[in-house]
């Protein structure tokens, strides 16, 4: 029987975000918070709904760092799928740091102890058009040598 209010998850693509040197923090602005920007230099897209790249120098991060320590994420890329299709994404979420010393490693990178976000999309109609009219979940995690981050997206149902 179906449940309108029963919600599920799939899997549909990964995202690896590759970072230059560039990161900055200045501030503190009014109310104390700082702004971060990282921009970003290209990535890949892979998954059984969706591949392609991020488009090399088309976005960033632009991170507002609270006064409590989090850190709301506001980013921004070009992504380009296999078949040619642009789209652009918008992912807006929190990174919670972990407490110094008794974080998660992976990959030899501290990990923060969450790093959700929900994206939003423009795309053309098309093949991939389910993206703009779906709610999508992300899940972040950290990795350094290079700089980057994977970012895993699930489509709710």
């Amino acid at each position: 029987m179906f449940d309108p209010l029963a919600v599920s998850l799939e899997h549909v693509f990964d995202i690896r975000v590759e970072f230059n040197d560039e990161r900055c923090t200045f501030g503190p602005l009014p109310g104390g918070h700082s702004q971060g920007y990282t921009p970003t230099t290209g990535g890949a897209i892979s998954g059984p709904r969706l591949s392609g790249r991020v488009v090399p120098n088309s976005g960033a991060d632009f991170a507002t760092v609270r006064p409590d320590g989090v850190i709301e994420i506001n980013s921004h890329y070009l992504l380009e799928t296999d078949d040619g299709t642009k789209i652009y994404i918008r992912n807006n979420g929190y990174l919670v740091r972990a407490p110094a010393g008794s974080g998660r490693i992976s990959h030899g990178t501290p990990q923060p102890d969450y790093f959700r976000f929900t994206p939003t999309f423009r795309v053309p109609q098309g093949p991939h058009d389910w993206l703009a009219r779906s709610v999508l979940l992300g899940a972040g995690e950290r990795r350094s040598n290079p700089d980057h981050s994977i970012f895993r997206y699930y489509l709710v149902g």
